[in-house]
């Protein structure tokens, strides 16, 4: 019991302290950011552009740690045991034994299936760039294979899906990670892609918008093709709805066209406001009390937005219409570095960190 007692408060702590840490990156980071618009606004643009790296990490860390808030909330929600749950499991151990035995010799008369991964050798680098809905598997990746293959090196940036399939065409890096399917002209350039996952894209709006209604995706279409521009054409307050739009080269932009517009264009009139850069915390910290924009499920679920259903329906549910397909795209023919990257995808542990993330 005290054992257990010793245990919620640990994560407890943990908890508190992993908010703390998120309030403190925060802060920085609206530091960083006037630090970096003083010198842009001065024409210092080397050292605009080195805040702005800064700025970037930071991002990646609040990202983590919010991943970090939601594993530590889960826990203390857990439920606790049935006091009669040792018993309940005593009671089946006689049972257990007999399946166990039973398993044991077929599992000795059959073939195991292989699982072994062969590990990138030493000093190999591999360099990936791409959409920012993959940011953080590409994180994960990164420190599982970093830790199981000593002396490799994996580098990740998320430019977004255009520059990495740019990239990984002119042979800049080695694989681009991808939140749309690739077209017929990139797959003529010799590309190909390797499904990893499917993903949702959520609506969001800032946690203080007075909104808290729902929408239908006709109305979301009609929000960014600028047809509805004021918050009480939803059933929300009598103000402007301000619109912040992920630039071209965003994957999720080019499906969230798809799937919300039709492949109409996006809106231009004076509300509507196209973020210069695919960076997504960036643009939820714009959205304050009036604004939506769109996103990865995975990276916009954060305590500082609020997920807005669609028809009725949130981004975990299997039949939320706004889904799509996430890919690591590799041009052929397929390197050995890059084969051995691919082939890690199908060990149970990296299925477990894409499936979580």
């Amino acid at each position: 019991m005290n054992k257990a007692k010793t245990s919620l408060k640990d994560t407890q702590e943990a908890l508190e302290t992993a908010k703390y840490s998120y309030e403190e990156n925060l802060r920085k980071l609206q530091s960083i950011e006037q630090q970096a618009h003083a010198a842009q606004a001065s024409g210092d643009d080397a050292s605009a552009k080195k805040l702005m790296m800064q700025a970037i990490e930071v991002e990646e860390h609040l990202s983590v740690l919010d991943a970090d808030i939601k594993y530590l909330e889960s826990l203390l929600n857990e439920k606790p045991k049935p006091k009669n749950f040792n018993i309940i499991l005593l009671s089946l151990i006689p049972l257990a034994l007999i399946l166990f035995a039973g398993y044991s010799y077929w599992h000795f008369t059959q073939k195991a299936p292989t699982t072994n991964i062969t590990c990138l050798p030493s000093g190999t680098k591999v360099r990936i760039n791409g959409s920012t809905s993959m940011v953080r598997i590409n994180k994960m990746l990164k420190q599982l294979i970093e830790s199981k293959c000593p002396g490799s090196v994996i580098e990740t940036a998320s430019n977004g899906s255009d520059v990495g399939i740019q990239q990984v065409t002119a042979g800049q890096v080695d694989i681009a990670a991808v939140s749309r399917p690739l077209n017929a002209q990139e797959q003529a350039n010799g590309l190909v892609p390797n499904f990893v996952k499917r993903d949702a894209i959520a609506v969001v709006v800032g946690k203080q918008n007075p909104f808290q209604q729902g929408l239908t995706t006709a109305q979301v279409a009609d929000i960014f093709k600028g047809n509805i521009t004021n918050w009480s054409a939803v059933g929300g307050n009598n103000s402007t709805i301000q619109v912040i739009n992920r630039p071209s080269v965003s994957g999720t932009h080019h499906a969230f066209g798809e799937l919300v517009l039709n492949n109409a264009e996006f809106g231009t009139t004076p509300n509507i406001t196209t973020y210069p850069t695919d960076e997504t915390t960036r643009i939820l910290r714009k959205l304050q009390t009036d604004g939506i924009s769109y996103g990865s499920y995975s990276q916009v679920n954060q305590q500082s937005v609020r997920v807005v259903p669609i028809n009725g329906l949130m981004p975990d549910s299997e039949k939320y219409p706004l889904r799509r397909q996430l890919f690591y795209i590799y041009k052929d023919p397929m390197s050995p570095t890059v084969k051995t990257f691919m082939d890690f995808l199908n060990s149970p542990e990296v299925k477990k960190i894409i499936d979580e993330n």
